[in-house]
């Protein structure tokens, strides 16, 4: 059997990848909040105009030739998604979603930045495994790749999540939570690390 191999995200992947992410959060609660329930296409479309425009690595978890898992991070300030760039964004929003959902994201969008740190961090997100590899470490595996970037940096890290259950998994990293709000009706956890010292 192949070992899981993590990598950087080839560009003639975005589309399954794409994919990958709409199956891992299809079933969130702000993802069901901003598409519906079980919204697989617009989901596909969320996925695919953010990896487009997404700043910062992405690596993948590759098991013989298939993508099994996801993650992407970026430094500050580049995790902030200026004005100009909401307005790019807005009609492939509109054209994969529709109107009530791109107005939903947008909120959901604007709602996190208000509450982005106005600091210097490694900012987390998404970070998705494919469900049915689920439960073999590769969640791990890539948070671990993560962490390990932030301890070699020495920056704090943060991010986002809308699943309770996912709180005790980031907690095994050194994430706390720092905030909780509601956004479109969902309750959110931001969770930060303190930063270390940087490795050698």
């Amino acid at each position: 059997m192949p070992a899981v191999r993590i990598e950087p995200l080839p560009s003639a992947a975005l589309a399954d990848a794409a994919e990958l992410l709409a199956r891992a959060f299809v079933t969130n609660p702000l993802h069901e909040a901003a598409f519906g329930p079980a919204a697989l296409t617009r989901n596909v479309a969320f996925f695919r105009t953010g990896l487009s425009v997404m700043k910062g690595p992405k690596l993948v978890a590759v098991e013989d030739g298939r993508l099994l898992g996801l993650v992407h991070w970026v430094r500050w300030p580049a995790c902030r998604i200026s004005g100009l760039d909401k307005l790019r964004q807005a009609p492939a929003m509109i054209r994969g979603f529709g109107p009530r959902s791109a107005l939903r994201v947008g909120r959901w969008l604007s709602s996190w930045s208000a509450h982005d740190p106005p600091a210097e961090h490694c900012h987390l997100g998404p970070v998705g495994v494919d469900p049915g590899e689920q439960g073999r470490g590769i969640g791990r595996l890539l948070m671990e790749k993560y962490c390990e970037e932030l301890d070699r940096s020495g920056e704090p890290g943060y991010l986002e999540t809308d699943r309770a259950e996912n709180v005790a998994f980031y907690r095994r990293f050194g994430f706390e939570v720092t905030t909780e709000l509601e956004v479109l009706g969902v309750r959110n956890y931001l969770m930060s690390r303190s930063a270390r010292s940087p490795g050698p």
